[in-house]
């Protein structure tokens, strides 16, 4: 992640916003059984990988011209909203990741560097298929009914919702969870 920053510098002499859109998925026993060998590689890739990035680009927010207008947004998941069965691992890290970007929106206060998560429901993406395989359906299409709109979401959807908090007109919505989801948390 220091690295990507350091790009981001060279190449355009300046970062403005972070982007922490990282997600694995896997299927597992009820919680009380789950093993180690699933539910660790989950949070060391979903919250790990968010908080590094955090750790890598805040410093660099907070040290530009002010007035500053850093942002930092991390995909969650509707699943960080829910509870969902046989995904015990991949809700609570998705869970976790809105818990830091609530706790980092407040150790931002009065910086003009805002955190929000953004919390997408199914999406057609890859990692909407590793769901669909969780569950034993035949088609993601049979996720479209959990859903307000009864449709998936294309992944430019989420997408503008992301890049409107990485703006300009953004700048008063901080330690915010945004849902893109088609109205799946709304029921």
């Amino acid at each position: 992640m220091d690295g990507a920053v350091a790009v981001a510098l060279e190449q355009f002499g300046s970062l403005e916003a972070v982007v922490a859109a990282v997600g694995v998925i896997a299927r597992g026993p009820p919680v009380w059984e789950a093993d180690e060998r699933v539910w660790v590689p989950l949070f060391d890739v979903n919250v790990v990988g968010v908080r590094r990035l955090v750790q890598a680009a805040v410093p660099t927010l907070l040290g530009q011209e002010t007035p500053r207008n850093g942002r930092v947004v991390a995909v969650a998941s509707a699943a960080g909203m829910l509870g969902l069965r046989r995904l015990g691992g991949y809700v609570a890290s998705k869970h976790a990741v809105i818990g830091l970007m609530r706790a980092l929106a407040a150790d931002l206060a009065g910086t003009g560097v805002t955190a929000n998560a953004v919390c997408p429901g199914s999406t057609r993406t890859p990692i909407l298929e590793a769901s669909a395989q969780v569950y034993g359906l035949d088609s993601v299409e049979e996720f479209a009914g959990r859903q307000l709109l009864e449709r998936l979401l294309e992944p430019e959807e989420p997408a503008a919702l992301i890049a409107w908090l990485c703006g300009a007109t953004s700048s008063g919505v901080t330690g915010a969870v945004l849902a893109a989801d088609g109205g799946m948390t709304a029921f």
